[in-house]
């Protein structure tokens, strides 16, 4: 029983997830176009308010999740952008609800209509699959 108790630390360390944080997230929406652009990657624009309470449950469950950051880290250019801010793309971007997904292709333009709201793991990766199928496609 002891040995259980000093394994206890090691074990919920090893089952924790990954954060939100280990996103590699550019600073600027036009800095995430252009790496795209050179890469050959669609970016992901993340539109999201302070307050909204979606916003920050996709970010704690579904972006947090190991698999979504490693997927976005090496398939994605992401970006976050805060609706009402300078930083705001308003006129190529328009986000009625947050949070708001577009996928953009090297060019900056949205290849697919956006994501809106809060999506749970399995459902997310879907629009990745979609999001990197259609991408390919536009790109022969």
């Amino acid at each position: 029983m002891f040995k259980f108790l000093l394994l206890l630390p090691f074990i919920v360390f090893l089952s924790y997830g990954g954060e939100y944080d280990d996103i590699d997230l550019k600073v600027d929406f036009e800095e995430a176009v252009d790496i795209g652009k050179v890469e050959n990657k669609p970016i992901m624009v993340l539109i999201t308010s302070k307050r909204c309470k979606w916003c920050k449950k996709f970010k704690k469950r579904t972006l947090s999740d190991d698999k979504i950051i490693n997927r976005l880290n090496d398939k994605f250019e992401v970006v976050e952008v805060t609706r009402k801010k300078d930083d705001y793309p308003y006129k190529k971007l328009r986000a009625r609800a947050v949070p708001t997904i577009y996928f953009l292709n090297s060019d900056g333009k949205p290849f697919m209509r956006p994501v809106i709201g809060y999506w749970n793991i399995e459902n997310f990766n879907s629009y990745l699959n979609d999001a990197e199928r259609r991408f390919k496609k536009i790109n022969r």
